[in-house]
């Protein structure tokens, strides 16, 4: 979940400012500020080498608004400033803070303060190098603090964000403290969020290795997102996020209860660990109505709408993150293609039930299957058969085509697929959406496959690029047609082949391709790099299938006789090509971890090899066409 590598979090992480603060005039009696609404020059804010519109002092009440215009923040509180109050327990207490650069309201490094009645709108106008989680209210390495009924909104990034402190402080000029600063018991209740473009709605998270965040809640808020709409800092992300987000971190004890939310860029509610080590532990979602056209951006899970969203990134089992004792009831989820989605959680507890309405094809609840636990067989005529943990989603089996099936690709999280016929038609199932398709166009050479792309996380918590929101259509003659948020990188369309093309597979980054062509010839495309070919070989059978290890840096081709032939960082686990087959091999799909491979033959015969687990096949079913490709259960990222 895109969440919150990116402006999620990042931290101001001023080192502690206690006397400092005094100097600018704290005392320990209550201050009232008085200050006339309107433009305020700004103040040097000690070690940040930040601005601000006002500097809070111990036990100061804002009760006047701050216009912080050209000013990094609006209101800043210092560590160690304690009982500082914004706003008041009334609606007619409450200021008004906009205008800043970066953020409207900054609480740094300390405890006590109340946010309350307040209107943060518009700030995030000028976002610069001082502080990347821009936007309304930030709380860094805070606790026992409370933000509550306040109407957050217009703003140029994140709408209220609680985070920990400390040295990694991705944001500011200058360091955080060395040892993480936690925040603990924060509670932001009852506010009223929208059109905040760059960031969530709501987010707990941490971001300094070893930090922490602990008993937190989120309750009573109303987050409306802006569907389809985008700003120069992002689309309105909305939503509530409770992530651990920095290697060894936890985050425990948050309830998220009562809340409202529709319309988020991401999901409704994430609950996300995505580091190594990471530990995200005894989240209760309750009571809260989600819905509808959440993820509507369709990232950081599922490719399409979701309400909840719990996920853990794919990492190697000794530093894997985990989400742990996860409660999830009383929910009320509409207007969503999955009520619930989760991906490598297992810790989930659903009690009481939720009340989730999906639309038809949809799942209330859907599980995102391990890597490498099924594959999927098509048949020229449509027919899809699914085995272990790899579902059923459709078929065109009882459709008449106008030409037949040629190959089959599976969405990121191998929750649905496509399927391509010779003249390019494109046929979706599941959560597969259509991106479009050559089905109308005048081909020189008939589509023999597709290949989808890939989800891959941008760096340092940029949006994926690819998102595997998209696919590719390759001809005989190696024309590439690309749709969604598959790019263009090559073609061998122009030039005069040997031997016709006959598969492809994209990179595990998705900004390049393999073509391979009968003879054995390999053409690799924008980042695909080019470790061998059979070209210069005498086969036996043609070529008829390409698959590529999980590094990039190496691939498999195997013909119709079963011979596999492995490049690069491919290994050779073994082939087909002793064996006398019934039917002539038409297609390869490697295992996640790259350490084996399936082979599937034109009768449904499956012949697994390395690390490949045999899950069934279709070569004992008297076929209504031949089998002519398969796919296999990849890896789900979460974002």
């Amino acid at each position: 979940m895109k969440t919150k590598k990116r402006a999620l979090t990042r931290l101001l992480g001023a080192t502690a400012l206690g006397a400092s603060a005094l100097a600018l005039g704290g005392t320990a009696a209550t201050t009232l500020f008085t200050q006339s609404a309107g433009a305020v020059g700004c103040t040097s804010v000690p070690s940040t080498g930040l601005t601000a519109a006002q500097v809070a002092t111990t036990n100061q009440t804002f009760s006047t608004s701050v216009d912080a215009t050209g000013c990094d923040i609006g209101i800043y509180v210092p560590p160690g400033i304690t009982g500082v109050t914004i706003g008041g327990a009334t609606s007619s207490a409450g200021i008004t803070v906009s205008g800043a650069n970066d953020t409207g309201i900054f609480v740094d490094q300390t405890s006590g303060t109340t946010i309350e009645n307040d209107t943060v709108q518009n700030n995030g106008v000028a976002p610069g190098a001082g502080i990347e989680s821009f936007g309304g209210i930030v709380l860094a390495g805070v606790s026992n603090s409370t933000v509550s009924s306040n109407t957050v909104t217009g703003n140029g990034g994140g709408g209220i964000v609680v985070n920990d402190n400390g040295p990694v402080n991705p944001g500011a000029p200058n360091p955080g403290p060395n040892a993480p600063v936690p925040s603990n018991n924060d509670t932001v209740s009852n506010n009223t969020i929208s059109g905040n473009y760059g960031s969530c709605g709501i987010v707990y998270s941490t971001h300094n290795s070893g930090g922490s965040i602990t008993g937190g809640v989120i309750t009573g808020n109303t987050i409306t997102g802006h569907i389809g709409v985008f700003k120069s800092t992002g689309p309105d992300l909305g939503g509530i996020v409770v992530a651990a987000a920095s290697a060894g971190a936890t985050v425990s004890n948050t309830q998220v209860s009562g809340n409202n939310i529709s319309g988020s860029f991401e999901g409704g509610i994430i609950v996300h660990a995505h580091a190594p080590n990471d530990v995200v532990t005894s989240t209760s979602i309750t009571g809260n109505t989600v819905g509808p056209a959440n993820n509507w951006g369709s990232t950081n899970g599922p490719p399409t709408t979701a309400g909840i969203i719990l996920g853990v990134d794919q990492l190697p089992p000794a530093i894997a993150p985990k989400i742990t004792q996860t409660t999830v009831g009383g929910n009320t989820i509409f207007g969503q293609f999955y009520g619930l989605w989760i991906s490598g959680v297992t810790d989930v507890t659903i009690n009481p039930a939720n009340t989730i309405t999906v639309p038809p094809g949809g799942a209330p609840t859907f599980n995102t299957p391990a890597p490498g636990s099924g594959y999927w067989q098509v048949a020229a005529d449509g027919g899809v058969f699914n085995y272990g943990n790899a579902s059923f989603f459709g078929s065109t089996g009882g459709l008449k085509l106008n030409k037949p099936v040629v190959g089959i690709a599976q969405t990121q999280d191998q929750g649905g697929y496509w399927l391509v016929a010779s003249d390019g038609g494109v046929f979706s199932y599941g959560d597969a959406a259509f991106h479009g398709s050559t089905g109308s166009l005048k081909l020189n050479q008939p589509v023999v496959g597709m290949a989808a792309t890939p989800y891959v996380p941008g760096a340092g918590g940029a949006p994926a690029s690819p998102a595997g929101l998209g696919y590719w259509l390759v001809a005989a003659d190696g024309g590439i047609f690309n749709y969604g948020d598959a790019g263009f990188y090559g073609s061998t369309g122009s030039l005069k082949l040997n031997k016709p093309i006959v598969g492809m597979v994209p990179t595990p980054h998705g900004k390049g391709y393999w073509l391979v062509a009968s003879d054995g010839g390999v053409f690799n495309y924008g980042d695909a790099g080019f470790f061998g070919s059979a070209s210069t070989l005498k086969l036996n059978q043609p070529i008829v299938g390409i698959a590529a290890t999980p590094d990039g840096k190496g691939y498999w081709l195997v013909s119709a006789d079963g011979g596999v032939f492995n490049f690069g960082s491919a290994a050779s686990y073994g082939s087909a090509a002793g064996l006398k087959l019934n039917k002539p091999v038409v297609g390869i799909s490697a295992t996640p971890d790259g350490k084996g491979y399936w082979l599937t033959a034109a009768d449904g015969g499956i012949f697994n090899y390395g690390d490949a687990t045999f899950l069934g096949s279709a070569g004992g079913i008297k076929l209504n066409q031949p089998v002519v490709g398969m796919t296999s259960v990849g890896t789900t990222f979460s974002g």
